[in-house]
């Protein structure tokens, strides 16, 4: 328990920093848009000038700012819904295994039960009752709608799931499923490799993957060129394409390591997939994924994110992008470095925000949750750290980076106090 000593000490330091911060307060408090995050109706009334310009675009990306915050989940689904039932949305990407996706929307459009699908299909940082309730409205959407909803998958992380995918496209092409069947042992090996890399102590023979790995990719691209001249339907070529691209992305480091060529990094794969998702259709799609993908910029010298700028290239104004974040509250995190489908998910309170950060001078407004648009906001272009926390328990300064939050996204959501994603009951 704190000293009144200490309390007062704390009541000064926070005076402080109020008296320090009234100035950005009395010069941005007329761009900012304040909102509930409590009731529906409310939060799309005050947001309906946001959804409006969002409705114009084809892509729209909701960011979040950690990957276990409840809020993000919640006001991402109320936007996302608005989106689809009154801007004619029908495609909604999470940061997630593409071929999951594919298997997803199978299991979602039939009575398996919601739990079972998303601890199938959806990796950890996903399976959590906010979630669920975008899910869940989804299914029930489809039911009653001709033009359903799709849930799709941008990212790669197992193989598996390709396989899984690329047998069920492929169903009826007995000399083709023949290649799939090669692509078994060095896509089961990757994967039991990335699981392993969770357990303290696992013995790991990297160099054995990697050769593997190799030959899995020449595999994968030998097939994709031989479905390409195959007698298929254009949905069996399209789906199997997109399957492959998958595949030979997660075999991608191990093939360009001997090839000595370069690697695309995962920005750029997770934007040529939203492509080829997308390309030859007016159909439009919502992204949810972390802040730092969803960029029109990259982050740390551009060594991670700035997939959103990746996606304009080929969608040239056609894309609007919004982060959101928080300054204190919990957050829900693994401590495994790998991101799988069984990671522990555990509740972890936020550090302390950084001085001179956009999020300590958010919190100095003295409002509960509002939203911005930063080329108003910060019409003078400044530079500060910003947070960009993963998945896993730190929320320290080291998840900070200074830019310019003009550069990177179109609108900015800030939820003074939040609190971590609730587990799967």
């Amino acid at each position: 328990m704190k000293t009144s000593i200490q309390l007062l000490i704390a009541t000064l330091s926070l005076s402080l920093n109020s008296l320090a911060q009234k100035p950005n307060v009395q010069s941005h408090s007329q761009n900012l848009y304040e909102v509930s995050t409590t009731h529906q109706k409310k939060f799309i009334n005050d947001t309906k000038d946001l959804i409006e310009q969002m409705g114009q675009k084809k892509i729209v990306a909701l960011g979040e700012g950690t990957h276990g915050t409840a809020e993000f989940y919640k006001l991402r689904y109320w936007i996302t819904r608005e989106l689809v039932e009154k801007k004619g949305f029908t495609h909604i990407a999470l940061e997630n295994d593409l071929s999951d996706g594919l298997l997803l929307n199978e299991e979602l459009n039939g009575k398996t039960d919601l739990n079972t699908i998303m601890r199938k299909r959806l990796l950890s940082i996903w399976q959590n009752e906010e979630t669920k309730e975008l899910l869940a409205w989804v299914r029930s959407y489809n039911k009653t709608h001709k033009k359903q909803v799709i849930i799709d998958g941008i990212d790669y992380v197992f193989i598996n799931a390709d396989i899984e995918a690329l047998e069920k496209t492929l169903a009826n092409q007995p000399l083709l499923l023949k290649e799939v069947t090669r692509l078994k042992v060095p896509a089961a090996l990757q994967d039991e490799v990335w699981e392993a890399m969770n357990v303290k102590g696992s013995k790991v023979d990297y160099a054995a993957m990697g050769k593997s790995s190799y030959k899995g990719y020449l595999i994968a691209d030998s097939l994709d060129q031989k479905i390409n001249t195959a007698h298929l339907s254009a949905a069996q070529k399209s789906a199997s394409h997109l399957i492959l691209l998958n595949i030979k992305q997660a075999f991608a480091p191990f093939y360009h390591q001997v090839a000595k060529t370069e690697e695309l990094s995962r920005d750029v794969n997770m934007a040529n997939n939203v492509v080829e998702i997308l390309k030859d259709s007016n159909e439009k799609m919502v992204i949810w994924a972390h802040n730092a993908h969803v960029a029109k910029t990259g982050i740390y010298d551009n060594t991670v994110g700035g997939m959103g700028g990746e996606i304009m290239k080929s969608f040239p104004g056609q894309y609007f992008v919004m982060a959101t974040s928080t300054a204190t509250g919990t957050f829900a995190a693994t401590e495994q470095s790998r991101d799988t489908y069984t990671n522990p998910m555990n509740v972890y309170p936020l550090d302390k925000t950084v001085p001179e950060s956009w999020e300590t001078q958010f919190i100095g407004l003295a409002k509960p949750a509002f939203y911005f648009f930063p080329a108003q906001y910060n019409s003078k272009n400044e530079v500060k750290p910003t947070r960009f926390i993963g998945y896993m328990p730190k929320s320290d300064a080291s998840t900070n980076d200074k830019t310019n939050i003009s550069n990177l996204f179109d609108a900015f959501l800030f939820i003074s106090h939040s609190n971590a994603a609730s587990p799967l009951k």
